[in-house]
């Protein structure tokens, strides 16, 4: 198979072997200045080197896993294809689509909007508070929230970068989800657990005609 080595894609060649997250004592200036400007230009990098979450147990975040669906899911979102992510149960599609998210919100992308729908209030507190434990694991140089910024339970926003994280959830009335449909006028778009979203027919498509990128 033909260019299969993307995934190892790497810019700067001074990087090669440097952790990003090693201590501050052992990273110059210079090259955190390096793998910033690596992680900026090269997703790759980001979901290789830099994206880590918090362990089911144990102290120690875990590296994302590369597989057959998280690889497909970030080379699809890259060349501007809707995305229907399927995965067996544990196998780490929330984690990967999350750290999609958190690559451009946090990192990737300025004065960019991106929104979550998902089924209720319970899987949007959900999806927030993984969203904020990926972004507070990457290394200290590459975290831009400052105590202006909206961190609760609803939205996420960044000043330093203009950047923001909406959330909506289903509804059970049809105007009103015509109407999250119409309102969710943003770049980016992650529906969560979409055969369950109340009404997705209705919210679908008017979300499809006044945004870009989509991956549910």
């Amino acid at each position: 198979i033909k260019n299969h080595l993307f995934p190892l894609a790497l810019h700067n060649a001074e990087l090669q072997g440097v952790d990003p997250h090693d201590d501050e004592e052992r990273l110059t200036d210079e090259i955190k200045f390096k793998i910033v400007e690596e992680v900026i230009v090269n997703p790759w990098y980001y979901f290789r080197e830099v994206s880590r979450a918090p362990g089911r147990s144990g102290s120690e975040p875990i590296k994302l896993r590369a597989n057959r669906g998280n690889i497909g899911l970030f080379w699809s979102f890259y060349n501007h294809l809707t995305v229907l992510l399927i995965q067996p149960r544990q196998t780490g599609k929330s984690v990967s689509t999350d750290a999609l998210m958190v690559y451009l919100f946090g990192i990737a992308t300025v004065n960019t909007d991106i929104s979550l729908l998902t089924k209720d209030d319970s899987l949007r507190v959900k999806n927030v508070a993984r969203i904020k434990s990926i972004l507070e694991e990457l290394p200290y140089y590459l975290r831009f929230k400052t105590p202006r910024d909206t961190y609760n339970t609803e939205k996420l926003s960044l000043s330093r970068l203009t950047n923001n994280y909406v959330t909506n959830v289903a509804q059970i009335s049809k105007k009103a989800a015509l109407n999250i449909g119409r309102g969710m006028t943003n770049a980016i778009n992650h529906i969560d657990e979409i055969a369950f979203v109340s009404n997705i027919e209705t919210t679908l498509p008017a979300l499809l005609a006044a945004s870009g990128e989509l991956a549910a």
